[in-house]
């Protein structure tokens, strides 16, 4: 139904990492907005081969397209960003309110964008700009005061037959040992030691690289800069922090220091056909989210063969600056918050004050914290100051708000608190006018087990579920919610069912409400996870009070071939 977990962790790294990071990670912990740039040949390609166009990343193309090598090496030849302006690309990290601009110093295709004396295959040395832009990016990021990274592909590299990847060139794997010596290790030695301080390396899909290996580089890493983080993605858990899968907003997040990488639209380097960009709420919402569970956001960039960052990209990352300009309190320094996910939105937190991120805005004139248990001094609108109303009703706390928000694409409440704040997590309990989502990882489960599963649409296009699986006759899932009043509600389900499921038979029950429903067939895509929101029925909450929503198997057919992400509930 998707590709294996195994898969991923193949692509990406475990994702752990070591305990201790020397200190190195302090800065990190505070700046959560980061801006990533994918820029390279590629880039002048522009999705497009001979006349095709290759729709996914179009950062691959040299694989999808299996270009050989000599060819694909003639587009430097042409490629001259004489529009690069680099005090321009960290004027519009800064107007975003990004703190550290991480650029791709070498791809998976092997070519260099710095002045190389490893590889000859690099943009000052093989192309007609003949300019380091690396080098320009490190004063300009030094004179506006933000840090600078450096992307590596350690491990693939589709340019030489020593290194992995390339296999309609190369017959048969070379010496991965000579490529590292010769190769990989004098480079990251080049951006380690030219280009001032560097805050991390970012390296990528470690696939079957060595401990040893992943060892030397973070040792040699360490040594030249003491002070530069490394991702994961160095493989074998020795980075200094998780990186999480690509475009991967989680629902629970792991421990310690981490982030998750995005993309404006559906590409990391530069495609002509591809204008499907996430609006300026959506990006704050991905920030927000992944900040309330401790995380950093990363947001990719695709600058154009000229060099230029598309102007309709520009123009929303502006219009995030200018909020976070308001509610910058609210996510720089902030981090995890004992008020789990809801149906409005998201809480950051830091000492003596929560931020509650309405997403999701009600239109009820009311909003509410569940199962609160803590003492509230005031509570403000962040971006204006004004005064909000409170109060306490069975145990939660209530907020008086307007029926239209105040502050866009979302707004912020800061509650100003004394003490210890408890309250309840996973977005379990029903708010009015909102969808309330039950999903997989908040669930009891008896006789299945939780899974994830991540596909791509396109190539490339990466989608993440949490998802329930190992469905079975008699297995069952149970979610405990409360609800403020009375009501009744549009019950729905999010599941993915292969042809061998099709019809199984599951029981819902809220209450004393009880049903049977049908699994229909979602379709078969290979490598794809097919989830569809199927309406169930009508469900009667009678009272306010605390309840259970549950799903059990009456009559599972297909081993494997049914999934649930989640149940939702909407009035």
């Amino acid at each position: 139904m998707a590709r294996r977990d195994v898969d991923v962790a193949r692509m990406w790294g475990e994702a752990s990492v070591r305990r201790e990071d020397g200190g190195r990670g302090e800065w990190f912990a505070e700046s959560r907005f980061a801006m990533f740039v994918h820029w390279g040949l590629y880039s002048e390609a522009a999705g497009r081969w001979r006349g095709r166009t290759y729709h996914g990343i179009s950062e691959w193309l040299m694989h999808v397209a299996r270009i050989p090598a000599r060819e694909y090496g003639r587009l430097a030849r042409r490629f001259n960003p004489t529009a690069f302006r680099a005090e321009e690309w960290v004027g519009l990290a800064k107007d975003a309110g990004m703190r550290t601009i991480v650029v791709t110093a070498k791809h998976h295709d092997g070519f260099a964008m710095f002045k190389s004396a490893a590889s000859r295959f690099n943009i000052v040395d093989a192309t007609p700009f003949g300019r380091d832009p690396l080098k320009e990016l490190a004063e300009a990021c030094g004179k506006a005061g933000l840090r600078l990274g450096f992307y590596y592909s350690q491990f693939q590299d589709w340019h030489e037959a020593d290194a992995a990847g390339n296999t309609w060139d190369f017959a048969g794997p070379g010496d991965f040992e000579r490529y590292l010596r010769t190769k990989a290790m004098p480079q990251i030695e080049e951006l380690l030691t030219n280009y001032g301080p560097v805050a991390l390396i970012w390296f990528d899909t470690p696939g079957s690289i060595s401990r040893e290996a992943s060892a030397e580089l973070a040792a040699m890493v360490h040594r030249l800069q003491p002070r530069c983080l490394v991702n994961s993605r160095i493989g074998n858990g020795l980075g200094d922090y998780v990186t999480l899968g690509d475009q991967e907003i989680p629902l629970t997040a792991p421990e310690g220091l981490w982030e998750t990488v995005d993309t404006h639209n559906d590409t990391w380097g530069y495609a002509d056909n591809d204008h499907n960009w996430k609006r300026a709420g959506e990006l704050i919402g991905r920030l927000a989210r992944s900040v309330s569970l401790g995380g950093n956001y990363m947001l990719n960039v695709g600058p154009t063969g000229k060099g230029a960052i598309p102007g309709e990209s520009a123009a929303i990352l502006r219009e995030v600056g200018r909020w976070l300009g308001r509610n910058g309190e609210s996510v720089y320094g902030a981090g995890r918050s004992p008020v789990g996910r809801q149906a409005w939105g998201c809480c950051t937190a830091r000492p003596g004050a929560l931020y509650l991120h309405v997403l999701n805005w009600p239109a009820t004139g009311e909003l509410w914290v569940p199962d609160w248990k803590g003492k509230v001094r005031e509570a403000r609108f962040l971006a204006s100051c004004e005064a909000v109303a409170f109060s306490r009703k069975g145990g939660h706390l209530r907020l008086a708000i307007p029926a239209v928000a105040p502050d866009g694409p979302a707004t912020v409440i800061k509650l100003t608190v004394g003490g210890q704040v408890k309250a309840a997590g996973g977005g379990l309990f029903l708010h009015d006018g909102l969808a309330n989502e039950f999903a997989a990882p908040f669930a009891s489960l008896h006789g299945c087990r939780h899974g994830k599963r991540s596909w791509m649409e396109k190539f490339g296009d990466w989608h993440h579920a949490d998802v329930i699986v190992g469905w079975k006759r008699g297995s069952s899932a149970r979610w405990e919610f409360g609800a403020v009043r009375a009501g009744m509600y549009c019950l729905y389900a999010d599941y993915a069912c292969l042809p061998e499921a099709d019809g199984s038979e599951f029981e819902v029950s809220v209450g004393e409400s009880r049903w049977r429903f049908p699994a229909l067939c979602t379709g078969r895509a290979e490598g794809r996870v097919r989830i569809r929101r199927e309406r169930l029925g009508m469900v009667t909450v009678p009272k306010a009070g605390r309840y259970v929503l549950s799903v059990r198997g009456v009559d599972v057919r297909g081993e494997g071939a049914f999934v649930l992400q989640g149940l939702v509930l909407e009035r």
